[in-house]
């Protein structure tokens, strides 16, 4: 099971004793350099198809401080421009369509302890990578992002979760990253935003694997409550 994120979410894994590993996430006062968008590897002729298993429920939730959301990544999710870095997917496509390209959907199996409107969003890449480009926010001082990052206890996982962005120039940056393997404890991600206070950036959620494509049941990266947080001055 897994705790909540930052100030709002608690998760403990049952199957596990540790406790959640908190990362605070600061990066550079300088924009990162522009990068070009990743090429990666020709998706494989596989069809997704998602295995639901429960997950873990929470103690409890701590409330949240004073402050709102700026972005909520979950309701969203259609808006986005999705991408595996060989091609445009289309977005929230139909259930019984083509998913071997990657996918991504809101996970409805909301765990006992969390308020039932929890957004929860699921990412299955193919073999390169999976973005989602969303809509052009502009950041303001003091936003932070705000998510616990986990996989699937039931199966194998080694990924990598991403925070990057497209600027108004539409230049491809890097940003900020976690990686995760299977038995790592729950991630609470709490980062500061202050490099892209002032911009308008169309933010990219991402999830990439380094190693062979393994199948379908392999590699989902969840994002719990993925939110711009602002708080109230």
């Amino acid at each position: 099971m897994f705790r909540s994120l930052g100030s709002i979410v608690l998760i403990t894994i049952l199957l596990s004793a540790c406790e959640v590993e908190y990362a605070t996430v600061v990066p550079s006062t300088a924009p990162a350099p522009a990068e070009s968008t990743p090429a990666l590897a020709v998706i494989p002729t596989v069809t997704f198809l998602p295995t639901w298993t429960p997950l873990p429920a929470p103690t409890s939730i701590p409330p949240s401080p004073l402050g709102t959301i700026a972005m909520d990544f979950t309701a969203l999710l259609c808006n986005a421009d999705w991408m595996n870095g060989a091609e445009h997917l289309t977005p929230c496509p139909d259930p019984s369509a083509d998913q071997s390209g990657g996918y991504a959907t809101r996970y409805k199996d909301v765990p006992e302890g969390y308020p039932a409107d929890t957004p929860i969003l699921l990412m299955v890449p193919n073999a390169g990578g999976l973005f989602l480009r969303y809509p052009s926010f502009k950041v303001n001082a003091g936003d932070r992002f705000r998510a616990t990052l986990l996989c699937r206890t039931s199966a194998p996982c080694d990924i990598q979760f991403a925070l990057e962005y497209y600027d108004a120039q539409d230049k491809y940056h890097e940003f900020l990253e976690w990686n995760y393997r299977t038995g790592d404890d729950p991630l609470s991600v709490d980062a500061d935003l202050e490099a892209l206070a002032g911009q308008n950036v169309d933010l990219v959620l991402t999830v990439r694997i380094f190693h062979s494509f393994e199948g379908k049941d392999h590699d989902h990266g969840f994002w719990v409550a993925p939110y711009i947080y602002r708080p109230i001055r």
